[in-house]
């Protein structure tokens, strides 16, 4: 397969007033934090503030990126490649060679393995029956990738034989 293919899967939208109440929340939050924080005393509620200020930045911004990042898979020049996409940025995450690929099974019939090094997770919702599990080793490691795709990307997958098991 020498074409190209393209998919790409969102995370639904909240409603307005939930992303509203959700950050309304935080600030009341990190308010009474700090408040709480001046309760220690003049010598550690500087420290202590500063702690927890830090700490609700790193938190926002990895909920930022959760929330905001979306994925896209590709089909090209017998690769499969996955890729996150922030806003216009979009990072490869993982370029896979269709033959390298070993299985793709339903997520619910993945079984826990300890010898797997990483799983790799191209998914932003909980639509389990929809989940499918690649296997494929690198480096003499197992690894492994989630993904949703759509029949369309799963019957192209199955054509060209790069699955040695697909269930529909």
């Amino acid at each position: 397969m020498n074409g190209l293919f393209k998919e790409v899967v969102r995370r639904q939208q909240r409603p307005f007033w939930q992303i509203v109440f959700i950050v309304l929340g935080a600030v009341i939050l990190l308010n009474l934090l700090i408040t709480s924080c001046n309760l220690l005393g003049e010598k550690y509620a500087g420290i202590a503030s500063i702690i927890v200020l830090a700490s609700t930045i790193s938190v926002c911004g990895f909920l930022i990126i959760k929330i905001v990042a979306y994925y896209s898979y590709r089909i090209a020049d017998n690769r499969l490649i996955f890729e996150r996409i922030i806003g216009n940025k979009s990072k490869v995450i993982l370029d896979l060679g269709i033959e390298e690929i070993e299985s793709i099974k339903p997520y619910r019939e993945m079984e826990e393995d300890k010898s797997v090094a990483v799983t790799y997770k191209f998914i932003c919702d909980k639509d389990y029956d929809n989940f499918y599990v690649g296997a494929f080793l690198k480096d003499d490691k197992k690894y492994r990738f989630i993904f949703k795709p759509s029949s369309r990307l799963l019957n192209l997958l199955v054509k060209d034989k790069i699955a040695k098991y697909v269930d529909n």
